[in-house]
């Protein structure tokens, strides 16, 4: 590499590090210098060192590639990292996977990204892919001295141009030294390509001394002169912080609602230790309605989720950015309207307390702006989350429509609608079993529904496990406290627990059902408290052309007799008849879960081997595959090459064995010019050329090899095959001394070069 190279791959360098600095506002404090500069370093030190060591472009991009690999866990990923250095399976995962869908998760995250583990993959993969692109530029592109070789430059500050901008645009309001990194970046960019375009125009003019000079200072006034006007034009024209354009502000960020805990999980919280404090207040809601907080669709067995999205079901709807006008339901019969304010006191979380059906929410206070681009809205459900947080002194309208549910009389007609409830899973065998028992005769959905509710209230008692109640209750909605609900004599739970028992049951039956969280509004006329002892529970069922009824399965009695047996089973389950075998085995008289159990204890006999084992030991075989995969490919290339130029005869041999010192040579760096024509001249640019490449040649030692292989493939006679047998022997020698005067890194990558000359 010439001096000039060196200096130009400086200057990229130097471009390249000021655009990186724009991930810091996204990254926060100094986070992000690490996997930037690293990835700066290790895209132009590879490309940088293919030729260095006179590899083909191509070679140099697959080393960049397998050092971006190599090294990317311990710059990106440290903390996954085997050691905090060495690659495993889980960073080369993350180091592809920030690579494709880091741009996205830049703009949909909140600031200061944190997560997920490959998150910083982004600054290491945009600095490497900069620095390896403008490097390749400067250093494969030939220069041609005295031609003003300028498109090759400006193609070289493309990469970190495009670096730069990307960060502007996936970035925040605030930015990191902006007006000096925009100064310092197109004052370097505009004097390396117009000094070397000025300095090659003045070689081919005559007294190009004197020129030289009167271009250089021109060059010099035009770009301090364009730096100071876009300095000052900037400064003066430059938008204020909030009105500055970046893509996160264009991009809605997916709101999961599976990210924060289960509300009814909360519930105990509400009515024992928050009994007595004043959650929110409500104004212009009627006494007796119900405050809604979040509904719930999705059951795993443990605790009650809030729905997703509409893709896995067609009634959980889907949360979007707050509008002006928030649409209906699709399922709704709309009743009255009203207008309700809300006030946040104690009460936390990311749920919005409103009222049956929101139309509108308006949002008061000087933070109301901002305020407004954290809120989603399920219009399908009901729900409100305000992704930055309920905080105290939150102030919020609601413009409210109520659902029109028709008498009994009318209902009973009515069929249970055709939705897709999300899956429930882990419900226990007894939730089907009681649904049917409870059930009884009902013919319609309502009877049903109401059939169901009546059974869990008369058999019912109301229990929230205070010290006060006569009969303690645990809590929890999983399926071993609704196993111990609809099993254990007397039956003693609480909104939690009556409500979840409900919905499996009819669930079970085939009935599109939902949970939902809220609180009944106290009596009381004007601005009303909400206490933690108002909150409470309750179902709802869709039923065909009117929407989702609401049902509450809980009881109000208190006096439950203090001892708890387990029921015996009210309907026994179906027995099937097997036809008898020939030779009964041992394994016959087992019952499915008495198996199941033994198999499980078979399972967990015996060493287990950790996880972290896993991955290490699979990041490390993926690594020696890298490595020898290759190395294994071109050795029985070699074995091939070699063994057809040593068969046949002894003039055929002795060529060959002058082909596999040219093949071994070029192997080694040393490359043969196409213009040589005999194997004389051949000799002649290798002692020349040997000492550039860094491949020893012996001076004195081809010569004779050349003038025998001549004689070998010329002679008139047939010679004995020990000539080519020594020619062969006198080729291997020559190759191992070039190779023992390498160093050991070139001997290595030597080993995964093929050439068939």
């Amino acid at each position: 590499m010439s001096r000039r190279q060196l200096i130009e791959l400086g200057v990229v360098a130097v471009l390249v590090a000021l655009a990186a600095l724009g991930f810091q506002p996204m990254y926060g404090g100094a986070v992000f210098a690490l996997p930037a500069f690293g990835g700066l370093v290790v895209g132009a030190g590879a490309i940088t060192l293919g030729r260095w060591l006179k590899q083909s472009l191509v070679t140099s991009v697959v080393i960049a590639i397998f050092l971006y690999f190599l090294l990317g866990s311990a710059l990106a990923m440290p903390s996954v990292a085997t050691f905090g250095v060495l690659p495993n399976l889980e960073t080369l995962d993350g180091l592809a996977r920030g690579a494709v869908f880091g741009w996205s998760d830049a703009v949909t995250l909140t600031i200061p990204l944190q997560a997920p583990p490959y998150i910083p993959v982004l600054a290491y993969v945009a600095s490497w892919a900069a620095a390896a692109i403008s490097a390749a530029i400067v250093l494969y592109w030939p220069v041609r001295a005295g031609t003003g070789s300028t498109l090759r430059r400006v193609i070289a500050v493309i990469a970190p141009l495009a670096l730069l901008i990307a960060t502007i645009i996936l970035g925040t309001h605030l930015t990191f030294l902006a007006g000096v990194r925009g100064v310092l970046f197109t004052g370097v960019a505009l004097v390396w390509v117009c000094w070397r375009s000025a300095a090659d125009a003045a070689a081919n003019v005559a007294g190009s001394g004197d020129s030289g000079r009167r271009k250089l200072i021109g060059v010099a006034t035009i770009v301090i002169g364009a730096l100071l006007a876009g300095g000052l034009a900037g400064a003066a024209l430059q938008p204020p912080v909030a009105k500055r354009v970046v893509a996160r502000d264009e991009v809605v960020p997916p709101f999961d609602p599976l990210d924060y805990p289960s509300p009814l999980a909360a519930f105990r919280k509400y009515v024992n230790d928050d009994m007595k404090k004043t959650l929110f207040t409500v104004d212009g809601m009627a006494p007796g309605s119900y405050v809604r907080i979040a509904t719930m669709d999705s059951w795993d067995g443990v605790v009650w989720s809030v729905a997703r999205n509409a893709g896995t079901a067609s009634g959980s709807g889907a949360f979007r950015l707050l509008g002006r006008d928030l649409p209906q339901p699709s399922l709704f019969t709309p009743g009255g309207t009203s207008k309700a304010t809300v006030t946040i006191k104690d009460y936390s979380g990311v749920w919005l307390p409103d009222a049956s059906y929101p139309t509108g929410l308006s949002i008061s206070g000087p933070d109301a702006a901002s305020l407004s681009q954290n809120v989603r809205v399920n219009s399908e459900t009901g729900t409100i989350a305000l992704t930055s947080g309920v905080k105290s002194g939150l102030s919020y309208t609601l413009d409210v429509t109520s659902l029109k549910v028709p008498n009994d009389k009318q209902l009973v007609a009515v069929p249970a609608a055709h939705i897709d409830s999300p899956p429930m899973s882990s419900v226990p065998d007894v939730v089907a079993s009681t649904a049917k028992q409870y059930a009884g005769g009902a013919t319609t959905a309502l009877q049903t529904m109401q059939n169901l509710q009546k059974s869990l209230v008369n058999q019912g008692y109301l229990s929230h496990g205070r010290a006060s109640d006569p009969v303690p209750s645990r809590a929890g909605e999983g399926a071993d406290r609704i196993d111990d609900l609809l099993t254990k004599e007397p039956m003693v739970g609480d909104q939690e627990q009556y409500v979840t028992a409900f919905a499996l049951m009819a669930h079970s039956l085939g009935y599109p059902v939902r949970v939902v969280l809220g609180a009944k509004v106290p009596k009381k006329a004007g601005e009303v408290p909400i206490t933690g002892n108002d909150v409470t529970a309750w179902d709802e069922v869709a039923f065909d052309g009117v929407g989702w009824v609401p049902f509450f399965p809980t009881p109000t009695k208190t006096d439950a007799p203090k001892e708890q047996t387990v029921k015996p089973k009210v309907i026994p389950q179906p027995q099937v008849r097997q036809p008898p075998r020939d030779h009964p085995k041992d394994d016959q008289l087992l019952t499915p879960v008495q198996t199941k159990d033994q198999d499980k204890r078979k399972h967990d006999e015996g060493f287990q081997i950790p996880a972290w084992a896993w991955f290490t030991g699979g990041g490390v075989l993926l690594l020696a595959a890298i490595v020898f995969v290759p190395l294994l490919v071109v050795w029985v290339l070699r074995r091939r090459r070699r063994r057809k130029r040593a068969a046949g005869s002894v003039d055929r041999r002795a060529a060959g064995a002058w082909a596999e010192l040219a093949s071994g040579f070029r192997e080694l760096g040393l490359d043969r010019p196409g213009h040589v024509a005999t194997r004389t001249q051949l000799v002649s640019h290798y002692e020349t050329a040997s000492a550039e490449s860094g491949v020893a040649v012996q001076p004195g030692v081809l010569g004779p090899i050349a003038r025998r292989v001549d004689h070998a493939v010329f002679a008139a006679g047939q010679l004995a095959d020990d000539a080519a047998d020594a020619l062969w022997a006198d080729i291997d020698a020559v190759l191992e001394h070039a190779r023992d005067g390498m160093t050991w890194v070139r001997r290595r990558l030597s080993d995964y070069r093929y050439s068939r000359i």
